[in-house]
């Protein structure tokens, strides 16, 4: 996750919390989601999207030899990611005078990118070994139900939030995969960025609720440090029962710490922006540790 965008903060502290909000309901948005695009980009708001496709893009390719099928399919993946944006403003999620201004080019950027998705992530699959073709399976399952959250207005949901960073984790499976990564390492490695993605959203979110002291704020840190328990249970549990190797297992370990720590202090809005960055670092240190420990 990278640091989180100041504008995006900003709207997000003013943004309703009630628990009565239907899925049409779109009052309780943040102010941002109803703002026109700044100086019209199409390229994705959310920066830590960014670093969440980037990660696990970065460990497919180097735990395994660059593959024209890896190549193909991480095209596809920047391709519906770079596709986000344009879909959210013709949905008018970015405004009305967004989806006004932009809303043309907006849909022939998601037509281009869309088609450019489908070619290649089509001839990847056709040139892929059997096993990287089943494991795509798993990306495009969480990414049709992401989309119907997309469409219904509750992307920005919590659910929403942590499936889009789970669905971004999942493609390095079938692109390790396509590599010659082993099954088990290329599991582990999915596995782990899942958890490390879902808990950095879950963090983020808690600091915000705590920030707008909103009522579940308690319930979302609680929650928060129960997932960090419960991941380092299981990593220690898999490394006794000898089915992860210890450094991979650890590799989970930097954002714990982190979730843990922003779980019990109360972070200021102000300093959300280091924030980011303290989970971008734990993000690197994930990284090495996950291609040290599963060559």
């Amino acid at each position: 996750m990278s640091p989180p965008d100041r504008s995006a903060v900003e709207a997000s502290l003013a943004e309703t919390d009630s628990p009565s909000r239907g899925l049409g309901d779109r009052s309780g948005e943040p102010a941002a989601a109803h703002r026109p695009a700044p100086g019209g980009s199409l390229l994705p708001r959310e920066h830590g999207a960014y670093a969440a496709v980037a990660f696990p893009l970065i460990t497919a390719l180097a735990l395994g030899g660059p593959t024209a099928v890896q190549l193909l399919w991480i095209v596809g993946c920047v391709a519906v990611f770079l596709a986000h944006e344009p879909l959210l403003i013709i949905l008018g999620e970015r405004g009305r005078r967004s989806r006004t201004a932009l809303g043309a080019r907006a849909r022939k950027a998601v037509r281009i990118l869309a088609a450019l998705a489908i070619a290649t992530g089509g001839l990847g699959w056709w040139v892929a070994p059997p096993a990287a073709r089943v494991a795509l399976i798993l990306p495009l399952a969480l990414g049709a139900l992401l989309l119907r959250l997309i469409l219904i207005h509750r992307e920005r949901s919590l659910p929403g939030e942590v499936l889009a960073s789970v669905t971004l984790s999942s493609v390095v499976v079938p692109i390790a995969l396509a590599g010659g990564v082993s099954l088990r390492a290329a599991t582990i490695a999915g596995a782990i960025w899942c958890a490390v993605s879902g808990l950095a959203t879950l963090t983020v979110r808690a600091t915000i609720a705590r920030a707008k002291q909103a009522t579940h704020h308690r319930r979302l840190s609680h929650q928060t440090i129960a997932f960090s328990a419960a991941a380092t249970l299981a990593a220690f549990l898999l490394t006794l029962a000898k089915l992860l190797p210890a450094l991979a297992a650890a590799a989970i370990l930097p954002v714990v710490l982190l979730a843990v720590t922003f779980s019990i202090l109360h972070v200021h809005p102000r300093h959300l922006r280091t924030m980011g960055w303290s989970l971008v670092g734990s993000n690197v240190i994930t990284l090495v540790a996950l291609l040290v420990g599963l060559r």
